[in-house]
């Protein structure tokens, strides 16, 4: 029996990838235990872990009011600084407290949260990273995460390559590798010379991406440590019931209406920046238009709801995309994820945070159209819906993605490398693809 101690930021995106993957451990009789936000123990306990409130997790007001502003550059900069880096000193020190008590064979992680790499460092315990959005370690051949720009292993591609790195690390983002530095000093820990985005790597015995090759920039320089395991995605519906108008779905598929899914994730809420243009977009069209709102809309934002409009709050992705052909989204890397998961082509539309990356591989795999705006106009939202419709492409590109990812377990070959990490000896290195 293994005892497995999950350490995440509390954050929606943070944690959900890593529930299936302690599931798969707490059902075959290890001892899982969670460190993160109090908002998220009915999730924690619902996979049968040991909730462990995080005695410095941030509250769901306050990752919200940080994340508010979060556009361009000086947005992400603020996100990683104030989210990621700052608080490090803390997070060892809370986190060691309950290593100590815990006693865990290994610390699972996500890969923003360094604290914990850092305290399996310190008492000599071994450490497993997911990611939990597109791949940021640097290469030979790709440009610096948060660009935007398609890999070149080209001689010139990797000429810029490695000048947008060099300026990134010394210019723009100079700052944030100071307080880095600054915060694992303070948490009693030795710097790394390496980018912000490679420090994950570096500390940890396995880093899984929950994605497939196929979806991500090819890299001729990608760590051993670094293994793609294919989604961890949810398993199952709990405490949902179908709406009144869900056999208009099946309706629509025997009839050839399409089925246009639109959402903006649980991240970016502000229904004028997707939702509502998208509504707008396709109100007198022949699509069935079902919107995810999670905050819902605000009243007075729709006078006169379109006919072919069904708007909820919340409606599994499981249970909707297999009777979807086109999904509207600002690219959330685990709704995109999923729509490939089922061979739904995408339109995309954001730049936050790690959007601008998500969504140019959404472009960049051939399964949709990056709109590169997060204020898409209802005439671009029609034009590129349309145009997913009726090429073919989309489609067949989108089917293939699915094939590749039915070759992936995902949680449980998390599950499976984790214990392999444990099982390790002494001394010997667990850095090896699965």
């Amino acid at each position: 029996m293994t005892r497995i101690l999950f350490a995440t930021l509390p954050i929606t995106g943070h944690v959900r990838p890593g529930l299936p993957v302690a599931r798969e451990l707490v059902n075959a009789g290890h001892d899982v235990a969670w460190y993160t936000g109090r908002k998220f123990e009915p999730l924690v306990s619902r996979v049968g872990a040991i909730f462990l409130p995080g005695g410095l997790g941030l509250d769901g007001d306050v990752l919200h009011e940080m994340t508010g502003n979060r556009s361009g550059l000086s947005g992400l900069k603020r996100i990683v600084r104030e989210l990621f880096v700052e608080p490090i000193p803390e997070y060892v020190k809370d986190l060691g407290s309950v290593a100590d008590e815990f006693r865990p064979d290994v610390i699972v992680v996500d890969d923003c949260f360094l604290a914990g790499p850092m305290v399996a460092h310190q008492r000599g315990i071994r450490s497993v990273a997911y990611v939990v959005g597109p791949l940021s370690v640097t290469s030979v051949d790709t440009a610096p995460a948060g660009t935007g720009l398609p890999p070149s292993s080209s001689p010139l591609g990797r000429l810029r390559n490695r000048g947008l790195q060099w300026l990134a690390a010394r210019v723009l983002f100079r700052d944030v590798q100071q307080a880095l530095r600054r915060a694992a000093a303070a948490a009693d820990f030795p710097p790394l010379d390496d980018f912000l985005t490679d420090w994950t790597v570096r500390l940890t015995d396995r880093t899984l991406v929950s994605a497939i090759p196929e979806v991500e920039y090819p890299r001729s320089d990608l760590p051993a440590v670094v293994e793609f395991v294919g989604p961890m995605l949810p398993t199952g519906v709990d405490d949902w019931t179908p709406p009144d108008w869900w056999p208009e779905l099946h309706d629509a598929r025997r009839d050839g209406r399409p089925v246009v899914l639109v959402t903006q994730g649980t991240a970016s809420t502000d229904t004028r920046q997707l939702i509502l243009p998208a509504i707008e977009a396709l109100a007198d069209s022949d699509a069935l238009v079902v919107v995810i709102a999670f905050d819902g809309v605000p009243e007075g934002a729709l006078p006169t709801p379109p006919a072919n409009l069904r708007l909820e709050r919340f409606v599994p992705y499981t249970e909707l995309l297999p009777l979807t052909d086109v999904m509207v989204t600002n690219g959330g890397w685990a709704g995109v994820q999923m729509s490939l998961v089922y061979g739904v082509p995408l339109v995309t539309a954001g730049r936050s945070e790690d959007k601008i990356e998500v969504n140019q591989r959404v472009a960049y795999s051939g399964a949709g159209i990056s709109l590169k705006t997060s204020t898409p106009s209802s005439k671009r939202i029609r034009a590129a819906v349309t145009k997913v419709l009726t090429e073919s492409r989309y489609r067949e590109r989108a089917r293939q993605l699915k094939a590749a990812y039915d070759r992936y377990p995902g949680a449980p070959r998390a599950a499976e490398a984790i214990l392999e990490v444990v099982d390790a000896p002494v001394g010997t290195s667990t850095r090896e693809n699965g």
